[in-house]
This record gives structure tokens, sequence and C-alpha cells, in this order.
């Protein structure tokens, strides 16, 4: 066993692991969907008809701006993963 077996190995780069389209179900579930500036870059919120909002971040090719209209048949969720973390979901537009 080398000193190599006892660290923990950092990736890189997040990579794609699923790529789907919103169900019928979710889009109809949502009111209206926007984007709006977050913390750490832009994020689209999700105003629910059942009440409330919720937020996905948007993936880094996305090229919606803020205040943008975002239409849920024309969006992807990705669901991105990288060795060591656990996997995250982000909306490309």
């Amino acid at each position: 066993m080398g000193i190599f077996d006892l660290l923990r190995v950092y990736a890189g780069k997040w990579s794609v692991k699923d790529s789907r389209s919103f169900t019928a179900d979710e889009i109809d579930a949502v009111q209206s969907a926007h984007v709006v500036a977050s913390e750490y870059g832009n994020s689209v919120c999700f105003v629910m008809k059942a009440g409330g909002m919720t937020f996905i971040p948007l993936s880094s090719n996305s090229t919606k701006g803020v205040g943008e209209a975002v239409e849920l048949k024309d969006a992807k969720l990705l669901t991105l993963e990288k060795q060591g973390e656990a996997d995250i979901v982000r909306v490309e537009i």
C-alpha cells in the first residue's frame, strides 16, 4: 500500500451524468419560471402552483439572462457528477 492509497482523490471537473426533459407533471406543477441572480451565478426561480418558490442553478452553458422567462418544455435538467462529491442538478436552456 502506497501513500496515494491513503489520500483523497479530487476530480477536476463536473461531468454530465444524466440529461432529461422536465416531465409533464413537473411542468404542470409550475406557475411560472424565470432567471434570477443568485450567490454563485444565475438560477431559475420556479413559482409553484401549490404556493412558494424553489430554485435550481443554471448550467454554465445556458444562454438566458436575469429576468428572462424560462419555457420548461425547452429546458433540460442536468445531473452532474464529480468524484468525491455528491451529484448536483442544473437547468440548461
